[in-house]
């Protein structure tokens, strides 16, 4: 019973490892892509810059879990230093550019594909849109204040295996670059 139960318990972790790789991949545009030019514009409490991740946590309920912490164990740190010291930049005209962090060297970090260069943002009130260049968008809740930035975003799935879906929250939360 107790193997049955930590198997269980991989199988969540892996699912939503999964999915928060998925939620996370916007944010990896461009880290293979050099920077083609075109300053920086730091404007207080507004996405245009340059920002880097400092942080992934699910959030279910009163619960909070480090997920950069989960994903070092399955991808390594490697890969968590690459994503963490990548640098993504929103420019006035909409488009999203990145340069890839020099501590993106290892394997793994090819295990989270990049989204399209051509990835374009959009503000509408506390909601941030980014489009990819299939066309497909992820739509976020966003919280601005000076040099932090957070995202936000609500799923739902059957995280323990009880044929109900659970709901919880991805925050996803930036620094300045």
């Amino acid at each position: 019973m107790n193997q049955t139960n930590t198997q269980m318990d991989m199988m969540k972790l892996g699912r939503l490892l999964t999915w928060a790789l998925v939620v996370a991949m916007p944010l990896w545009f461009g880290s293979c892509k050099k920077e083609g030019g075109g300053g920086d514009l730091v404007t207080p409490n507004s996405v245009e810059g340059s920002w880097k991740i400092s942080g992934i946590k699910l959030k279910q309920g009163t619960q909070t879990q480090d997920y950069l912490e989960v994903m070092k164990q399955y991808v390594g740190e490697g890969v968590i230093d690459c994503l963490t010291d990548t640098k993504i930049t929103f420019n006035s005209n909409s488009k999203i550019t990145g340069v890839a962090s020099p501590k993106c060297q290892t394997d793994n970090a090819d295990d989270i594909s990049p989204v399209s260069d051509t990835s374009t943002w959009k503000v509408t009130g506390n909601k941030l849109t980014i489009t990819d260049g299939d066309g497909s968008t992820s739509t976020y809740d966003l919280t601005l204040n000076g040099g932090t930035m957070t995202w936000g975003i609500d799923a739902q799935e059957d995280l323990d295996g009880d044929g109900k879906d659970d709901n919880y929250t991805t925050i996803i939360e930036f620094k300045r670059a």
